[in-house]
């Protein structure tokens, strides 16, 4: 069964970090990329985390995106960069390897 693996900091996680396929990081960052090993790894997002309420309208708050997803795909290994912090001042990128294992 896939799993949701949220990383708490980006930038004490551990490098490589192993996953399945299937399986899909969740980081609270701003952005971020894959560098390398596109087939093993993909993003999704950023996203700007919202909230559905009772009446069933969506509650969007101001700001720029706050979680970047990644997802297993296929075994191999993937450098992927997450940035965190104020995009519009100040960034920090964080390079992991994560290592997809079956």
């Amino acid at each position: 069964m896939a799993r949701l693996i949220e990383v708490q900091d980006a930038r004490e996680c551990r490098s490589p970090l192993t996953v399945h396929p299937g399986d899909v990081l969740l980081f609270r960052a701003v952005g971020g990329h894959v560098r390398s090993g596109g087939d093993s790894v993909e993003m999704l997002g950023p996203f700007l985390a919202t909230v559905a309420g009772d009446d069933g309208n969506i509650l969007t708050p101001m700001g720029s995106p706050n979680t970047v997803m990644f997802r297993a795909r296929q075994p191999g290994e993937a450098l992927i960069d997450v940035v965190t912090g104020d995009p519009f001042h100040t960034t920090q990128t964080t390079a992991l390897v994560i290592a997809v294992k079956s």
